[in-house]
């Protein structure tokens, strides 16, 4: 593991393009379940998301890491999905 400091941003974002790519392998065993990533790196899989955040706190304190939803179609996330970026007009 090469661990570079960085901002929680770049993390995610790592995390998400390796992420899409080993998703096709990982639909057999692991559809619906929630991947815990650092690094580029998938630290387990967890029944819920609240439970992959939770193993996630635990193990990094600095909190440089992402949870990813095993699943091949997009989810909404309705109101929050929209509040990041404000409607123009």
């Amino acid at each position: 593991m090469n661990h570079i400091p960085h901002t929680k941003t770049a993390e995610i974002e790592r995390n998400f393009n390796h992420f899409v790519q080993l998703l096709p392998s990982l639909m057999a065993e692991h559809e619906g379940e929630y991947a815990l990533l650092r690094d580029t790196e998938i630290i387990g899989f967890y029944p819920a998301a609240i439970d992959a955040q939770i193993a996630g706190n635990q193990r990094f304190p600095d909190h440089l890491f992402s949870i990813q939803l095993v699943k091949t179609t997009a989810e909404d996330l309705g109101y929050w999905s929209h509040a990041l970026r404000p409607r123009q007009p």
